[in-house]
């Protein structure tokens, strides 16, 4: 048997060469691990956004990322407080490499707003969102203006929506008689809203009231061309809050007030004063009215 003290050295020393190999292997480990987060760290891509608000206060952001070919595969969402940074890290790899292939949408809390969208590209640096605008919740009115006669579209015309003599909403229509009027769910939604459709002189301005529906719904406004009678010509109001009298005397009763670019058929001439007729909008009968009365010539201009 050989000699016990040597037998222990020797155990001894296979205990301390195993932990130092142990300890080595730890070290190639943990440099491994740290090279590999790096890396991690090294693909990973930051998305902010800037929100503005006009007349509004939403109590919080929601903001999701998914690719624009699978709105199904959320790929991230967050909520943000109005007092909070709005910004996602995610890894960059996730994004969707087609161009323009990623969506962002913005979903304001706290009352009706409306969510909003941006696409972008994945890239290889990081994205900072086009700017969004945080308005007033609307009830939207798909509204398409044509020519009563023959059909046709009519383009460019500016519309204009009021309650209570209070402006809502202001809008243009496109080439195609089309517009979506956006009116605030902030108005009095039992009573409707007026209507007002001014062609630029190829018609009478258009007034009817509409009693608008919460969400998204649809309206054509039909509007026919005046026709005059031997005698006749059109004029058009030059200012705001004209008086349309009853009779051509001074105190006469007030039928209704005109305003600039009215339109009304002049057929007789007193003085500084004429007469004439004012096409009306029944909007509870669908069809036209004419009423007759006198105003001052100050106000008025002949259509050329």
């Amino acid at each position: 048997m050989g000699n016990p003290v040597n037998y222990i050295h020797k155990i001894l020393l296979f205990l301390f060469l195993s932990i130092l190999s142990a300890q080595d292997s730890v070290a190639v480990d943990s440099s491994q691990s740290q090279s590999n987060t790096k890396g991690i760290e090294s693909e990973t891509i930051s998305i902010s956004a800037v929100v503005k608000t006009i007349n509004v206060a939403p109590t919080a952001y929601r903001l999701s990322i998914y690719p624009r070919n699978h709105p199904a595969e959320l790929l991230i969402q967050k909520i943000f407080f109005p007092d909070e940074v709005i910004q996602i890290i995610i890894p960059a790899s996730i994004l969707n490499a087609e161009p323009l292939g990623n969506v962002a949408k913005l979903e304001p809390l706290g009352a009706q707003y409306e969510p909003q969208y941006r696409m972008f590209n994945s890239g290889g640096e990081d994205i900072i969102l086009q700017a969004f605008t945080v308005l007033v919740p609307v009830d939207i009115l798909k509204l398409t203006v044509l020519e009563e006669e023959s059909g046709n579209p009519i383009p460019f015309s500016i519309i204009r929506v009021t309650q209570n003599g209070k402006l809502l909403s202001n809008a243009v229509c496109d080439s195609s008689g089309y517009v979506r009027v956006r009116v605030p769910v902030t108005r009095n939604k039992k009573d409707p809203v007026l209507i007002s459709i001014n062609t630029e002189g190829k018609f009478p301005t258009w007034k009817g009231h509409v009693l608008i529906n919460e969400g998204v719904s649809e309206k054509t406004i039909l509007i026919a061309s005046i026709k005059l009678d031997n005698g006749e010509t059109i004029y058009q109001v030059n200012d705001e809050l004209v008086s349309f009298n009853k009779g051509p005397e001074n105190g006469s009763e007030v039928l209704f007030l005109l305003n600039i670019d009215d339109q009304i058929v002049i057929s007789r001439v007193a003085g500084d004063r004429m007469y004439g007729r004012v096409r009306v909008y029944l909007s509870n009968q669908e069809t036209y009215t004419n009423v007759y009365g006198w105003i001052l010539s100050r106000y008025i201009n002949i259509l050329e």
